[in-house]
C-alpha cells in the first residue's frame, strides 16, 4: 500500500510559500497570496500609493534631519521629480515594448494563423471525447469546468472499473476521494468566474494535477502484476484524461497572461500621462518657502512633496502590481507534466 497524501496544496501555493507550518505562517501566507494573485490589481495600486505616500512623510517628519533639510539639502524635490519624470518615459516605452513581443504571435501570417487553429480545434477535438459531448462549449471557463466534472466522474468509477487487492482498492478509492474533493472545489470557484479575470485562472491552478498523475504513475508501478491489460488501460486513461486537462488548462493560462499584458499595457497608459503632467507642474510650483504653516502637526510643503512624489511614482507602483500576479502565475506552471517547483517537501520518502 502506498504512503500517504503525496500532493501538494495546490500548483499556486506550492510556488508561493509552504503554508502548512502553524497558524501564523498559515496568517503570512494568506497575506501575501491575497497581495500576489487574489486582490484586484488597482487595490494593489492605491495601497502601494498610500504606503509610499505615508512613508515619505514619515521620512520627512520623524527622519534624521529636520524637514527644513529634508526638503532644502542635497538634491531638491523639484530636481528630483524631473529625474523622476525622465525613468517614468524610459519604463513606459520598454514596457509597451515588451507587450509588443508578447502579443507578437497574433501578427503573425497565415500560415501560423492556420497552424494555431488546427492546433485549438485538435484540442477540441480531444476533449470532446473525454466530455462526452459532440461539441465542446465555447466559453472557457465553462469548457475547464466541464473538464473538472468529466475528470471527477472518471476518478469516481476508477475503483469499480479495476478489481485488485484490498491494498490496491484502498489506494484507488483514496485517490478519487481526493480528486472529486479537489474537483468539487474548482467547480464551485468556477462557477460564477469569468475567464479573463484571474478568478477562473486561480481556479483552475488549485487542481494540483503533478501530484495526482505521479499518484497514478506510482500505483500502477506498485501493483503492475495484479493488473490485467484492460485494468492497466483503465488507469492510463485517467492519466491521460488529467493529462488533457494540463494541456487546455496551460493554453488557457497564456491566453490570460496576454489578456493580463493588455490590461497592464492599457493601465499604464493610463496612469503614465496624467503623473508625468502632475510631476512636471509640481515641479513648476515647488519653492521651500511655498505652502506655509502645517496641517495635523505637518509642515504643507512636506505634504505637497510626498503627494508629488507618490504621483510620479504611480508607474512604477502600477508596473509593481501587474508583474507580482503575471510572475506568480508564470512561475507556478513552468513544468509541464508532474513537476511542481519547490516540491522537495512533497517528495514521498
Amino acid at each position: 500500500m502506498l504512503g500517504g497524501d503525496i500532493d501538494s496544496p495546490t500548483e499556486i501555493t506550492d510556488t508561493i510559500e509552504k503554508p502548512d507550518r502553524g497558524a501564523l505562517r498559515r496568517a503570512l501566507f494568506d497575506v501575501k497570496r491575497w497581495f500576489l494573485l487574489d486582490a484586484n490589481r488597482w487595490v494593489v495600486v492605491g495601497l502601494l500609493g498610500v504606503g509610499t505616500f505615508l512613508l515619505t512623510v514619515a521620512v520627512g517628519t520623524f527622519g534624521p534631519v529636520s524637514v527644513q533639510r529634508f526638503l532644502t539639502r542635497g538634491v531638491s524635490p523639484a530636481t528630483a521629480l524631473v529625474e523622476l519624470m525622465k525613468t517614468v518615459v524610459s519604463v513606459v516605452t520598454i514596457v509597451l515594448s515588451i507587450n509588443q513581443l508578447v502579443l507578437s504571435p497574433e501578427l503573425g501570417p497565415v500560415s501560423d494563423q492556420r497552424g494555431r487553429l488546427e492546433d485549438t480545434m485538435g484540442l477540441r477535438r480531444r476533449s470532446e471525447g473525454l466530455l462526452d459531448d459532440t461539441v465542446s462549449p465555447l466559453s472557457p471557463g465553462q469548457y475547464l469546468d466541464d473538464l473538472v466534472s468529466a475528470l471527477r466522474d472518471r476518478a469516481s468509477s476508477l475503483p469499480d472499473a479495476i478489481d485488485g487487492g484490498p491494498d490496491l482498492q484502498s489506494d484507488l478509492e483514496a485517490f478519487a476521494r481526493d480528486l472529486e474533493s479537489d474537483a468539487g472545489s474548482v467547480n464551485d470557484d468556477l462557477e460564477d468566474a469569468k475567464f479573463g479575470d484571474f478568478e477562473a485562472v486561480a481556479a483552475a491552478m488549485n487542481l494540483d494535477t503533478s501530484g495526482k498523475i505521479r499518484r497514478l504513475r506510482l500505483i500502477r508501478k506498485e501493483y503492475e502484476e495484479q493488473l490485467n491489460d484492460e485494468e492497466r488501460e483503465a488507469l492510463v486513461e485517467m492519466i491521460n484524461a488529467i493529462e488533457l486537462f494540463v494541456t487546455a488548462r496551460s493554453y488557457l493560462k497564456t491566453t490570460y497572461i496576454r489578456t493580463e499584458f493588455i490590461n497592464f499595457s492599457r493601465a499604464l497608459l493610463y496612469v503614465g500621462l496624467p503623473s508625468l503632467l502632475l510631476a512636471f507642474y509640481a515641479t513648476q510650483i515647488y519653492d521651500p518657502g511655498v505652502f506655509p504653516a502645517t496641517t495635523f502637526g505637518v509642515e504643507n510643503r512636506l505634504w505637497f512633496v510626498s503627494t508629488a512624489v507618490t504621483i510620479a511614482l504611480l508607474p512604477f507602483v502600477t508596473l509593481i502590481s501587474y508583474i507580482s500576479r503575471l510572475a506568480t502565475v508564470s512561475q507556478s506552471t513552468l513544468f509541464i507534466g508532474p513537476f511542481v517547483a519547490g516540491s522537495e517537501e512533497h517528495e514521498e520518502d
